[in-house]
């Protein structure tokens, strides 16, 4: 879905697993943000086509979260699927935000934003977003904003 393919905001499918729930079946939260990882993981490599673990691995950068915030509209439940759709607000020098609107069944369940940062590996250091990347990141952006 890359290279000028993308027709439509990505959409990550993630089953709600036992491993997910508290007793009483419900998502214990900090596994949102698992889910959120996930999500980013196969954004980059499915939808913009450059592949997540070879980014850090290969190349060397990384694009750890500098923030995160959350709103719950309601509880998922063991057995769902919760939708995350990704939407990129912003892409700055050498970062970017998203945000994860989950549903289940076309019903809203959370609001997410998270600022990811480029870092070089080696040092842990920002570094400005690279040319490949950025290019995918401004076409999915326009996308974004085509569907806001």
């Amino acid at each position: 879905m890359h290279e000028g393919a993308m027709d439509s905001l990505y959409v990550h499918r993630a089953p709600v697993r036992f491993t997910h729930t508290d007793p009483a079946g419900y998502v214990f939260f900090p596994r949102f943000f698992e889910m959120f990882q996930a999500a980013v993981e196969d954004w980059f490599t499915h939808c913009l086509g450059l592949n997540y673990a070879e980014q850090i691995l290969r190349h060397g950068i990384g694009f750890p979260t500098a923030r995160t915030e959350c709103d719950f509209m309601r509880p998922c439940r063991l057995g769902e699927v919760l939708e995350l759709r990704l939407v990129l607000e912003q892409v700055g020098r050498s970062s970017m935000t998203l945000r994860f609107d989950g549903s289940v069944h076309g019903e809203a369940r959370l609001r997410a934003r998270s600022v990811l940062v480029a870092i070089e590996m080696q040092h842990g250091r920002p570094q400005p977003i690279a040319s490949v990347l950025r290019e995918r990141l401004q076409a999915y952006l326009a996308l974004c904003e085509a569907h806001a």
